[in-house]
């Protein structure tokens, strides 16, 4: 993939926030343009079953939304193999975790919630969305910090950014508060992060 497309995020001028913003900007558009995302729906899933990441216990997975990875074959897969799994709910700037079950409702977002109450008992892979991600474990979300506060107090567990290989970049800027992952899983490979904080 031809990243020389990412300059803003490669140390052109202008503050990380501004360059986290071009590159947000721009990854929602390709991310939108992308192509055949059932076959590589069933590639992120075998990857993260090769990664070893699916031979934990506990799991927290994004319920995706509109162009993001697709995770419905990743939750079934789990359940399946009787996993325990539970999902983000958002509150104002809070984001808990509760058990996926059969009922859901909307987030102010428009993304799928798991009705129920919290849990907070421990967790061990956490499996999260983002616009781009850098081979550092930088990841680039949606700007609100959600995750990145929910795991600031789960230091303990294993982070896997879950996307499409495009979403794969360069460099992705880094601002106070950000939480690098520990792996990438994508349609076309899995990386180990040097560092998971």
């Amino acid at each position: 993939m031809n990243t020389n497309r990412f300059r803003f995020a490669d140390g052109a001028p202008g503050s990380a926030e501004e360059r986290k913003a071009s590159l947000r900007a721009y990854m929602k558009k390709r991310r939108g343009e992308n192509e055949n995302r059932d076959a590589k729906e069933d590639l992120l899933l075998e990857n993260f079953i090769r990664s070893g990441a699916a031979e934990k216990e506990r799991f927290f997975v994004y319920l995706s939304f509109s162009s993001e990875a697709p995770t419905d074959k990743l939750v079934a897969y789990l359940l399946a193999a009787g996993k325990k799994v539970y999902s983000p709910v958002t509150e104002g700037n809070r984001m808990y975790a509760a058990a996926y079950g059969k009922d859901f409702s909307l987030s102010s977002f428009g993304i799928r919630e798991p009705v129920g109450e919290e849990y907070k008992g421990g967790l061990d892979v956490a499996v999260l969305p983002l616009l781009a991600v850098d081979g550092r474990g930088a990841r680039l979300g949606y700007g609100r910090g959600y995750y990145d506060r929910f795991l600031a107090e789960r230091p303990e567990v294993l982070t896997v950014a879950y996307c499409y290989d495009f979403q794969i970049v360069r460099e992705v800027p880094e601002t106070a508060g950000d939480r690098r992952v520990s792996m990438i899983v994508s349609d076309k490979r899995v990386l180990r992060c040097p560092c998971g904080v």
